[in-house]
């Protein structure tokens, strides 16, 4: 069976030539000029890249181990509502956020799932892997956790109102989410990275199972 593959080209293989701001609003949007190694050809460009630029951001798996249950926020997401799909555009998600200025990701988990849960994690929450979603594209980076908690304590309804943030706050079953990630109710990256994480590691974390 073949290794999993080196890259052949590393961090210093590539040459950033310009930098120029498109949009600098709620998002930031960069034009870029570089140019990089090729495996057929010595150099590649100089081309135009746009550039959407994010913060590194958290993902939290909140799960009653007890209760076999996640908690999870449902929210009004722009990019679904601008799909041109018949899907609603209020989306079930983990509990997510981007880190503050000179904030680890931990820090990050334990104050997201306050201010979106009302939740306060007894334990530190496990860092499973870290992720680029979209890396054709963006810088982003997300670093998906996994925390337990008792689920008896959420708020119904949470958000930040300075920030336009209004979320519905669900304790689901971890059956009923297994069934809605195999029959395709689930439309979201990080919530289908998650669960498939979850189904492949429930025996282990849920006694009995």
């Amino acid at each position: 069976m073949a290794e999993w593959p080196k890259p052949q080209f590393g961090v210093n293989d590539w040459d950033l030539q310009a930098t120029t701001r498109l949009a600098d609003g709620f998002f930031q949007l960069d034009q870029l000029t570089l140019t990089h190694r090729g495996y057929q050809a010595e150099s590649i460009g100089p081309m135009h890249r746009e550039l959407f630029i994010r913060t590194p951001a958290v993902v939290v798996i909140l799960c009653d181990l007890d209760r076999k249950e996640l908690v999870m926020v449902e929210q009004f997401r722009i990019g679904a509502a601008m799909s041109g799909l018949d899907d609603s555009p209020w989306m079930l998600e983990w509990v997510a956020g981007i880190c503050d200025d000179n904030e680890s990701p931990v820090k990050t988990c334990h104050r997201e799932v306050m201010e979106e849960t009302g939740l306060t994690l007894a334990c530190e929450p496990e860092l499973l892997f870290t992720y680029y979603p979209s890396p054709g594209g963006s810088n982003e980076l997300i670093h998906l956790y996994f925390a337990s908690c008792d689920a008896s304590g959420i708020s119904r309804y949470r958000g930040q109102a300075g920030e336009y943030e209004d979320l519905k706050v669900h304790v689901i079953s971890v059956a009923s989410a297994m069934e809605a990630l195999q029959t395709g109710k689930v439309n979201n990256a990080a919530t289908i990275i998650g669960l498939q994480w979850l189904k492949t590691n429930q025996a282990h974390l849920l006694k009995g199972e």
